[in-house]
Parts: structure tokens; C-alpha cells; sequence
């Protein structure tokens, strides 16, 4: 999915692209060895394994070779090793089976045999998960990118792939839907999509103009998501945001906002805050 959020940033020395980047760097989104240990915290799911382990669970393999899964609630698809289930049921030749993990195998028996990939264990509490960064909100980003020109009211859409100069680091999920598309349009015969070039004076803006713009109801001065000032308050408050919900509500009250405020109330009150600074729209995959 992608959305659009204005960084708002202090006038300085700092090259703008240095400091779009130094601003959303805290909330990329991955784990080890993707980085610093030091926005990593344990992401510990250990119960919901514990829940699927003790669930009566149902597998049928389906007409298309796919795989439906009945008990064990939502999180039985997104924690199960689906191959590793596949795999079990080719071993017994059956398309069909019922299963109990807990009456043939123990916890730290069935985690490493049929739960998803990527899980390890805490040092020290031995719970099963994931070393994530718990801000994480973009898998990657782009100055402008599809909404190119928004934030001046210039929002230009249209055939073509946008490139941005300004952008986060090279991400395998971009690649992936860029070759996707190429691919899919050779199967098509299609001539490939155009490349559009997104300039940057069309993606910046004064954030005293967008307040004035908020406060006459503009459309395009209301991002999906904004980012608070480095250093104006704790990164875990940054991040304003209206999916899945509006929040933080911590970064709501610190704007001296009631805890029923709208997105607009609080768009307009971080303009108001900031109003000599600089904002930045950037188009970002989650």
C-alpha cells in the first residue's frame, strides 16, 4: 500500500536530502542484519504460537492448489510455514488433515517445524519472535513519487513511472513491483511505461503556505500521514497518522488537542506550531 506524508523540517545548513532521509530514518521498517541493532526491539510471539500448538486445526488443500486453514483464528495464515504443512501432508498422501500439534509435539518442537520463517529465540525470557523496529512504518520512499506535486496543489497523475532524485535506499519490494510491471506489460505487448521525472521544487513547500492552505479547507494541504521535527518530540511521537486509526493520541495532546480532535484539527495545529519551517511530500510503500 502506499500513502503520502509531509515531513516537516527546521531551516538550516543540512542539504534538504540529507535531511528528508535523517528525519524518516527512524521509522524504516526491518530487523537484523537490515538495521542498527539499536532501533531494534523483540517482538515476542510466543502465545500466539502457544494459541495455533494447543488449536484444532483443519488443512485442505483446495482446487487451485492452494491451501485452506479452519481453527486457530486470523493469525493461523501469517503464522504457519504453509510449505512446511504442504510438505507433511504430501509425506501422509492426503489432502486433507487434522491435527492437534499439541498431542504429538512440544512447543520448541512444532515453533521451528511449522511456524513462519525468521522467528528466534530471546536470550534471555526464551520466547519465540522477531527482532523489528517497533517505529517502523515505510518499506521504502520517494520525494513526490505518485503524488508528485501535491503539496503545491499541482497533484499530476497520469501514464508513466515517476522517478524521483530523492529517495530512500534501493529496496528488493520496489524492484520486484517495477520488474512485475515491466514484465506484465511485455506479456502484453504494451510498450513500456514512460519514465517521468519528478522535480523537487514540486514536492516542497512552506509550511506557513500549507497552514494557510489548511485554514481555507484546501484538499491537498491534508496528507495522510505527517512527521513531526527531529528533536521536537520523541520519535514514538512523530509519526501522526490516521491509519489504522488517528494517533499517537500522546502527540495529540502535546499539540493541545482533546482526545476526540479530528485530523484537520491536528494537521492545522502541527502547522501552527511549525509554522516557520519547511515540509516535504513524500510518497511511501507500507
Amino acid at each position: 500500500m502506499f500513502s503520502v506524508a509531509y515531513v516537516l523540517l527546521p531551516m538550516s545548513d543540512t542539504p534538504p536530502a540529507a535531511a528528508i532521509r535523517a528525519s524518516l530514518s527512524p521509522f524504516e521498517r526491518g530487523g537484523r542484519d537490515e538495521l542498527p541493532e539499536s532501533l531494534l526491539a523483540f517482538e515476542d510471539k510466543t502465545e500466539t504460537l502457544r494459541v495455533l500448538h494447543e488449536a484444532a486445526l483443519t488443512f485442505a488443500v483446495t482446487g487451485r492448489g492452494g491451501l485452506r486453514i479452519e481453527g486457530g483464528g486470523d493469525a493461523a495464515p501469517w503464522s504457519l510455514n504453509t510449505g512446511a504443512v504442504r510438505g507433511e501432508m504430501d509425506r501422509r498422501g492426503t489432502d486433507h488433515w487434522q491435527v492437534r500439534f499439541a498431542d504429538t509435539m512440544a512447543l520448541d518442537a512444532f515453533v521451528p517445524r511449522y511456524a513462519a520463517s525468521g522467528l528466534e529465540r530471546h536470550p534471555v525470557t526464551g520466547g519465540w519472535g522477531r527482532w523489528l523496529n517497533p517505529l517502523g512504518r515505510w518499506d521504502w520512499w520517494d520525494l513526490g513519487g505518485r503524488f508528485d506535486g501535491r503539496i503545491i496543489g499541482d497533484e499530476r497523475r497520469g501514464e508513466g513511472r515517476r522517478v524521483a532524485n530523492v529517495s530512500s535506499k534501493p529496496n528488493r519490494g520496489r524492484d520486484l513491483l517495477v520488474n512485475l510491471e515491466e514484465a506484465l506489460g511485455d506479456a502484453l505487448g504494451r510498450e513500456p511505461a514512460a519514465e517521468i521525472e519528478v522535480f523537487n521544487d514540486r514536492n516542497v513547500e512552506l509550511v506557513a503556505t500549507l497552514l494557510a492552505d489548511a485554514n481555507e479547507g484546501r484538499e491537498h494541504a491534508f496528507p495522510g500521514t505527517l512527521v513531526l521535527p527531529p528533536g521536537a518530540v520523541e520519535d514514538r511521537l512523530r509519526w501522526l497518522h490516521t491509519w489504522p486509526d488517528l494517533g499517537p493520541a500522546d502527540a495529540f495532546a502535546w499539540l493541545g488537542l482533546s482526545g476526540d480532535a479530528e485530523w484537520r484539527d491536528a494537521v492545522r495545529a502541527a502547522y501552527g506550531r511549525f509554522a516557520d519551517h519547511w515540509a516535504a511530500s513524500v510518497a511511501y510503500h507500507f
